[in-house]
């Protein structure tokens, strides 16, 4: 049996809470389909690492300090406007191959974790999620939501499109308070209408590679 116990570096607390929730789920999902050994997959992350505002060399320190804690390390970068998403594979890639020459942490044990624009791109791959999560039973294009994963990854400003969604639900007096609904809408989300996101499958892609290189699926 293996503990396949994992760490975390995210770039804001709304996508810490939405992928504390969606890692294991997408984890225990490859075991359960994929499997070769029984593992238990924690649903907390055994080590959280801030970058915010800090050097690469010193996240990568930090991770080597950390590395006897978990066997797999999941860094998110949102992809933004175009510019950064020419340069986000190089910047999260950057973090990775520092811990690597710096102490050896294996680079396919260190995974991407990247929506195209805003991590609400995902969210709103399943809209049925973002409406159970809300409580509505209405029509779900009446409040604005994608009716695919790829209508989501289209969105330029995926972001505003749930906040408009959550205002017409609850009302236009209430401000917008996403990070409560978070941790509903991952809990909810069916995983298959996911992959229809072509950045979604990357990431899950190579968490599956991670998972190969230690024993636990096929």
């Amino acid at each position: 049996m293996i503990y396949l116990s994992w760490a975390a570096m995210h770039e804001g607390a709304t996508d810490r809470a939405y992928f504390d929730i969606l890692i294991p789920l997408v984890m225990e999902d490859l075991v359960r389909r994929r499997g070769t050994c029984e593992a238990i997959v924690p649903q907390a992350a055994a080590v959280e690492f801030d970058r915010s505002g800090r050097l690469v060399d010193a996240v990568a320190a930090d991770i080597c300090r950390e590395q006897e804690a978990f066997h797999l390390m999941f860094i998110h970068a949102d992809t933004g406007g175009r510019a950064l998403e020419a340069d986000m594979a190089h910047r999260s890639e950057d973090y990775r191959d520092a811990a690597f020459e710096l102490c050896g942490f294996p680079l396919e044990r260190c995974i991407v974790i990247a929506p195209r624009h805003e991590t609400e791109a995902w969210m709103l791959a399943d809209r049925n999620a973002v409406g159970g999560a809300l409580g509505y039973r209405g029509d779900l294009a009446a409040l604005g939501l994608p009716a695919s994963a790829q209508d989501a990854e289209r969105l330029v400003d995926p972001k505003a499109i749930l906040n408009a969604a959550i205002s017409i639900v609850r009302g236009r007096r209430t401000s917008p308070n996403v990070q409560q609904l978070i941790p509903a809408i991952a809990q909810r989300q069916d995983l298959a209408k996911l992959r229809g996101a072509a950045s979604y499958r990357a990431f899950e892609e190579e968490l599956a590679q991670a998972l190969l290189s230690l024993g636990c699926i096929d």
